[in-house]
């Protein structure tokens, strides 16, 4: 008996031994099955194989998680003849099917490992009859968690209904979590190759579009270009001994808006379109449009810049402005006029009322004194309104500078008011006292105000045509805001704007106006140039009646630019003040005006000075090198050689020589004070003053 009892025990440490030996080999290959796999789908089908052929188990398959309605379980590997049991099981998590509380919903809900005995296991009665069938007497669910999470379960079939070893059972679950930490190993590595993937399609997708883009493209980190496309380099001029990358991005932008720019450098978020002056490797500059944003370029944070130029827009812009000033000009025509035949009157009258006296003997020195100061007086008033057409009428090519708006918005009032005057419209200007300073060009500020207050007094004479014997009103005011804002309103007792074109009324070339009356740029155009100004300009019709227009622009910091100082009053001849003259001094006057020569030869003679004159540019230069002159005043136009000629003939004779210019044109003739040395080249306009022009002569030739 003794010896019956221990050859039992003996079968049963040996049975036992197997069980164990067999479980630490499916324990060995499964984790060397987790080291060599190459995706998540060879590792489950490499598990289940194992579970079999080294486990024992007749069948092994594994479920993943489904989070459908259904809460299902989708078969995603498998190993073992299961004669279609898996396809017929059905099996889900969902607590109120009974195929849902079977031993893997459970296994899925607990997160813990389910033991399952066919014959006698009442969860298993969904599937019982089908399992012995295929001869499976027992099962294991051990569920796969990632991340405290159970994604699927690993089932197990065996022959035998004999209890799992606790042990076994121990080496099991810990195979399960090795093999759910493979497959999240499995998924990150393949979220990686993805992510490695994508970029790689992502960075080639990236270079054709920036390859193909008609915009310069650059790509640079802490300042430095790692990247620029072909669109970049032909913008800069790049070679192959002058490349843009490795180059500061600084370094291609003009010393005047470097500190704005470093200020953009490195923003964390995306940077609307900006306005720089670039500089090409040639050392020219251009304007150009500047947007930026973060990228990740090659796995470093960088920054993409895109720049387009826009020279030609800006040209086509300033054509435009000065079309819209010009067709502004236009339509002020009579009020101008009215307002030139004022002084022209005046002087007209002091004129024939002097010749009259002359004639009969009464004009005696006191009477001419008071007339002909008269006349020069009137003479400079219309000069001050002619210099004010001259310069809002000129292209405008200045630089952005800080100026006082207050200005601008007085002198479009100045220049209005007679137009509106004549339409009968009372003009009501509210400016405020303390400086209003904004950066832009004051001349386009103006050209704004003035295009507004014009539309306003079309749309006042328009409802007074509606309603005879309407007092007409327009009010131009200015006021502070905030401490960094400045509004400017017109506003009317017109018309009003029909809701239908209120919204297209800042396009270009759009008018209510009728045909001939209008070129439809005037409102696109101050758009425009409040909009470059970073201000806004907005439209509204008024609660009771007409219409307003809203100017918003920014205050600014600093000091404005000095305004020019005003005319000098004329001084008739007799009451000069007392200054000391150059007698002896040459000086050469050329005008193709005869009377015009003669008067300023006259005064100067009776000052003392030695006067030539010329009529022409080719007949003063061959004077002054007969007899070389102290100082040259000559106008611009003039027939056989204009003044432009002569000054650059002069020039190479000596490029010292003061020069005086007289002109009443309206051009750029301006830039003829940069030619040769600027301090012996003064501009005066017409019409001049003689004491002025005096004065002006003695500074140049005292400083030559």
């Amino acid at each position: 008996m003794n010896v019956d009892g221990r050859t039992i025990a003996s079968e049963s440490h040996e049975r036992e031994l197997v069980r164990v030996n067999r479980a630490l080999a499916t324990f060995t290959r499964a984790t060397e099955a987790l080291v060599h796999a190459s995706d998540e789908q060879q590792l489950l089908n490499d598990i289940c194989r194992i579970m079999v052929e080294v486990g024992g188990y007749l069948f092994a398959w594994v479920g993943y998680v489904q989070h459908d309605d259904e809460r299902s379980v989708w078969p995603v590997a498998r190993f073992g003849d299961d004669k279609g049991y898996i396809s017929r099981a059905r099996v889900n998590w969902n607590e109120q099917s009974e195929r849902g509380r079977g031993p893997t919903g459970e296994a899925i809900r607990s997160g813990t490992v389910q033991v399952a005995y066919t014959g006698d296991s009442r969860h298993f009665a969904p599937w019982r009859e089908e399992a012995l069938r295929c001869g499976f007497k027992s099962s294991l669910s051990l569920p796969l968690l990632v991340e405290g999470r159970v994604i699927g379960v690993l089932h197990l079939y065996a022959r035998s209904e004999a209890p799992y070893d606790q042990d076994e059972l121990h080496l099991m679950e810990h195979l399960c979590r090795n093999i759910a930490y493979g497959i999240d190993m499995q998924r990150m590595q393949f979220e990686r190759h993805r992510a490695e993937r994508e970029l790689k399609e992502s960075e080639g997708r990236y270079r054709s579009l920036v390859e193909l883009s008609p915009d310069a493209i650059v790509v640079h980190t802490q300042g430095i270009i790692i990247f620029s496309n072909s669109a970049a380099n032909s913008l800069f001029g790049v070679t192959a001994s002058q490349p843009l990358v490795g180059r500061r991005l600084l370094d291609l932008v003009h010393p005047d808006d470097v500190s704005l720019a470093d200020q953009r450098l490195n923003l964390d978020e995306a940077s609307g379109a900006v306005e720089e002056r670039l500089i090409r490797l040639d050392g020219s500059y251009f304007a150009a449009e500047v947007t930026s944003a973060p990228i990740i370029f090659h796995g470093v944070h960088a920054r993409q810049v895109v720049i387009r130029d826009i020279t030609e827009r800006k040209q086509v812009h300033a054509q435009l402005v000065q079309t819209a000033k010009l067709a502004t000009l236009g339509e002020m025509a009579a009020g101008m006029a009215h307002e030139l035949s004022q002084p022209t009157n005046i002087m007209r009258m002091a004129a024939e009322s002097a010749l009259m006296m002359l004639e009969r003997g009464k004009a005696d020195g006191p009477y001419l004194v008071k007339q002909f100061s008269l006349i020069a007086s009137q003479t400079g008033r219309m000069a001050e309104i002619i210099d004010h057409i001259r310069i809002f009428s000129r292209k405008d090519t200045g630089a952005v500078e800080t100026f006082d708006a207050r200005r601008s918005l007085s002198l479009a009032a100045e220049l209005l008011a007679p137009q509106l005057q004549a339409a009968d419209v009372a003009l009501d200007c509210r400016l405020p006292e303390q400086s209003c300073l904004v950066r832009g060009r004051p001349v386009q500020l103006e050209q704004v105000v003035i295009n507004l207050l014009s539309n306003a007094t079309d749309a006042v004479k328009s409802a007074r045509a509606a309603e005879p014997g309407r007092k007409g009103k327009v009010t131009l005011e200015a006021r502070l805001t905030g401490p960094d804002d400045l509004l400017v309103t017109v506003t009317d007792n017109g018309t009003g704007i029909s809701s239908q074109d209120l919204d297209r009324i800042f396009e270009p070339f759009f008018t209510t106006k009728e045909v001939g009356s209008g070129t439809g740029l005037g409102l696109s155009v101050s758009f425009g140039i409040i909009n470059s100004m970073g201000g806004k300009l907005e439209a509204r019709n008024m609660p009771d009646q007409g219409a307003q227009f809203r100017v918003s622009l920014p205050l600014t910091r600093g000091q404005a630019a000095p305004a020019p100082p005003p005319p000098r009053p004329p001084v008739a001849l007799g009451e000069e003040e007392d200054g000391d003259y150059l007698p002896g001094h040459h000086v050469l006057l050329v005008d193709d005006e005869v009377q015009a020569t003669e008067t300023m030869a006259a005064y100067l003679s009776e000052l003392g000075y030695k006067v030539s004159t010329a009529h022409s540019g080719k007949s003063a230069l061959a004077r002054f090198e007969d007899d070389p002159a102290d100082l040259v005043m000559t106008d611009i136009r003039m027939p056989d050689g204009d003044g432009e000629e002569l000054i650059r003939a002069l020039r190479a004779l000596d490029p010292d020589l003061p020069i005086v210019v007289v002109t009443g044109h309206m051009g750029a003739t301006e830039t003829l004070a940069a030619t040769g040395n600027a301090k012996s080249v003064v501009l005066l306009k017409k019409p001049i003053s003689l004491p002025q022009m005096v004065e002006t002569l003695e500074k140049l030739i005292s400083f030559s």
